[in-house]
């Protein structure tokens, strides 16, 4: 398994009849993978996406992504709605579940809002199989792209049975600031939250920030919600404020459950928790993340300062900027992922 990365379709094309015995996963802009969709040989995947990362650089032409041999990757289309892809999955999970170093690799449709979908029908699988991924998608088109060669999908799913040393992690830049709320209205399917603590929901997030009901979608980047799960946080974004005073988040959030308003903690404690989560160097390191913190990055001049710490890990990483992320079968939003394989 290596990351790769190609200046256009006529080089991607080129390596991918090159190397059959290769499964080629790259990411792209939206135009890029939809003028090469016609020609992609069968034992490429792509999908578009906002923008990509490699060595320690933001690239927005171009392809980037992994290869893995083909005798130890399935490849499992899902289908829409998932729940009709469970037998598929569950064949391809039962030949892969007793190897410690065998991963779920996730590429979801991150404009369907089906996400959660996705993760529910994969019940059967064990809650500490290693598995991330990503939403494909991007601002300016109203479609996520995600092909297999030259067969357009709903989502896809990547099992691989690696031999060597794998390491799956997640990094939050968010902390609790110690004021949490209740979620007393909310339609998880619309990921729609209309009351906390049975106040108009934008009415009491505003209050708990004191700040202005008018300031609260300017505070979103910087003060977004998150729930703990055995002692892990994970990040649901709010989206917009809507007319009737409801939020729109982009994961979803399930009613009569307590969650936490979140604030930026000390990026550099962070970073070096991330390099302890490794127990080893890896050869390969995949990344994803959120597009919304891509947005703090860019804003805050930030992206240097993360490149350098992914280097330390790995000089090579490859990795694509999502409109979601997932981890240990959970949707969530504002996070990295991390795949290390040795």
């Amino acid at each position: 398994m290596k990351t790769i990365t190609f200046n256009d379709q006529s080089e991607l094309l080129t390596y991918a009849k090159q190397n059959r015995n290769e499964l080629v996963v790259v990411f792209g802009v939206y135009d890029e993978v939809k003028q090469a969709a016609p020609s992609l040989p069968s034992n490429v995947v792509a999908a578009s996406t906002f923008s990509q990362t490699y060595g320690s650089e933001k690239k927005e032409t171009g392809f980037t992504g992994f290869t893995v041999e083909r005798d130890i990757c399935e490849v499992v289309p899902v289908a829409d709605p998932p729940i009709l892809s469970r037998h598929d999955l569950k064949n391809a999970y039962d030949k892969v579940k007793n190897n410690r170093n065998a991963f779920m690799y996730l590429i979801l449709d991150g404009l369907s809002g089906k996400e959660d979908m996705v993760m529910t029908s994969m019940y059967f699988m064990d809650r500490d199989f290693k598995m991330i991924g990503g939403s494909a998608g991007d601002l300016t088109n109203g479609e996520a792209l995600i092909y297999y060669g030259t067969s357009r999908v709903h989502h896809l799913a990547l099992f691989v049975n690696n031999r060597t040393r794998t390491v799956v992690a997640k990094e939050n830049i968010y902390r609790p600031m110690g004021k949490r709320v209740l979620v007393t209205d909310a339609d998880p399917i619309l990921r729609t939250v209309y009351t906390l603590n049975e106040q108009p929901a934008a009415d009491e997030y505003a209050r708990v920030l004191g700040i202005s009901v008018r300031d609260l979608e300017n505070s979103f980047l910087s003060h977004p919600l998150g729930q703990t799960f055995d002692g892990d946080l994970f990040i649901n974004s709010p989206q917009k404020v809507n007319s009737d005073g409801s939020i729109s988040f982009y994961s979803e959030i399930i009613p009569n459950t307590f969650i936490d308003v979140l604030e930026l903690g000390n990026i550099d404690d962070i970073l070096e928790q991330t390099q302890q989560k490794f127990s080893f160097k890896p050869k390969t390191l995949l990344t994803v993340n959120c597009i919304l913190r891509d947005a703090y990055f860019m804003q805050a001049g930030k992206w240097p300062t993360i490149f350098n710490s992914l280097a330390r890990l790995n000089s090579n990483e490859a990795g694509f900027v999502s409109a979601g992320e997932q981890f240990k079968f959970e949707h969530v939003n504002q996070t990295m992922v991390l795949l290390g394989v040795e």
